[in-house]
């Protein structure tokens, strides 16, 4: 990416996170990013596109920062535990401001159009992404159900976050979370300790 491109998507992801999309115009991102039109319009020739690769860039960019934190644990309980702490780490950060794609999706509600197909994509790579740890602990069929269910916890905790001020949502929801994996995982039970025979 271009330097002057990098420079738009970078100022545009800093404005649409903060004020949304629809009230941030292209003049307000030319003016913030120090472009011109000419190169505004050379990148991205209409306003969509710009949102699209915003969406796009920061999805790879949450992706590969959620695989660093995923290779720091070890089991999978762990690193589904990890998705959670990533999360809680997000709330935590000054600028947190609730997420893009889940704003995107609400401002462009028609599905197919491409800025709500690049927010559902995000959601879909998450889901599966958890859905690929589960099935290391149940049938794929229990993990492909359960999977879903994690974002909706992780999303309702986002929102919590967001609105009314829980910071510590994600940290709330894991024992929920913790206890749903757990109902479901195919856990060798460990056998009891023989009592000691007496000695005659």
């Amino acid at each position: 990416m271009s330097e002057k491109r990098n420079k738009i998507v970078s100022t545009a992801t800093r404005l649409f996170g903060r004020y949304g999309y629809h009230s941030v115009g292209v003049d307000w991102i030319i003016a913030e990013a120090g472009v011109t039109k000419t190169t505004m319009y050379r990148h991205f020739a209409l306003k969509t596109d710009l949102i699209v690769e915003v969406l796009q860039e920061r999805a790879r960019a949450c992706a590969a920062s959620l695989e660093e934190a995923l290779a720091q644990a070890g089991s999978p309980l762990a690193r589904l535990q990890k998705v959670f702490e990533w999360h809680q780490e997000w709330f935590d950060a000054d600028d947190f401001s609730g997420c893009m794609f889940a704003h995107a999706a609400s401002e462009f509600p028609s599905k197919g159009y491409p800025v709500h197909t690049a927010a559902a994509e995000q959601k879909v790579a998450l889901t599966r992404r958890i859905e690929a740890i589960l099935s290391e602990m149940m049938s794929r069929d229990e993990a492909s159900a359960l999977a879903p269910v994690l974002v909706m916890l992780l999303d309702g905790a986002t929102l919590s976050a967001q609105i009314t001020g829980r910071t510590k949502a994600a940290t709330e929801a894991w024992p929920v979370a913790r206890e749903m994996i757990l109902a479901r995982a195919h856990v060798t039970p460990v056998p009891p300790i023989p009592t000691p025979v007496p000695a005659n």
